[in-house]
């Protein structure tokens, strides 16, 4: 998983953990030019650490993902596309600030409040260490009457190129290489 997928699959782990709500409107993504880095597979890990979930056993709270997708120019920008949809479908009123991107660092916050008082803050900073590896960190912190003990979701990413041929895996889907 590259940063591509990395953000949509963090966005994802929030969104589970979000009642389903009616629509909301959603602030546009901002617009994001593809990245400085080699086009085609990438494989990535994600390690989601969870704390204050209600239920959950000490030390349940941590699972490590390995992902290869592939990258091309229009899927990096098809990824915040979808992004927005998916922060659409968890129904909540969100906005993105602090965009900053350049050749070195992808940075952002995102701040979503559902009609029924769930709010979601998630930090999110990618370092781009050269043209074929990568590596982030996603801090995510979820209130509302549903945690109402505060829950932290964080998330560190490393990601590295593969191959300029994508063999069977197809722009925009992932592949789980270990779950």
């Amino acid at each position: 998983m590259n940063i591509r997928l990395a953000l949509p699959t963090l966005l994802l782990s929030v969104a589970s953990l979000a009642p389903a709500q009616s629509t909301v409107p959603v602030t546009p993504t901002p617009p994001l030019t593809p990245p400085p880095v080699k086009m085609g597979l990438w494989q990535s890990s994600v390690t989601i650490n969870m704390s204050g979930m209600p239920n959950m056993p000490s030390g349940a709270g941590s699972t490590t993902h390995v992902n290869q997708s592939c990258m091309t120019p229009d899927n990096w920008k098809d990824a915040f596309r979808n992004m927005q949809q998916r922060r659409q479908q968890m129904s909540a009123n969100c906005t993105t600030t602090n965009y900053s991107q350049d050749a070195h660092q992808l940075t952002l916050d995102m701040s979503c409040t559902s009609e029924q008082g769930m709010n979601t803050n998630m930090h999110i900073q990618m370092f781009l260490d050269n043209d074929s590896a990568m590596h982030g960190s996603a801090t995510t912190k979820i209130s509302g009457a549903a945690f109402p003990q505060g829950m932290v979701v964080n998330s560190t990413i490393s990601s590295k190129f593969l191959s300029s041929d994508c063999g069977d895996v197809k722009p925009g889907e992932g592949k789980a290489v270990q779950q």
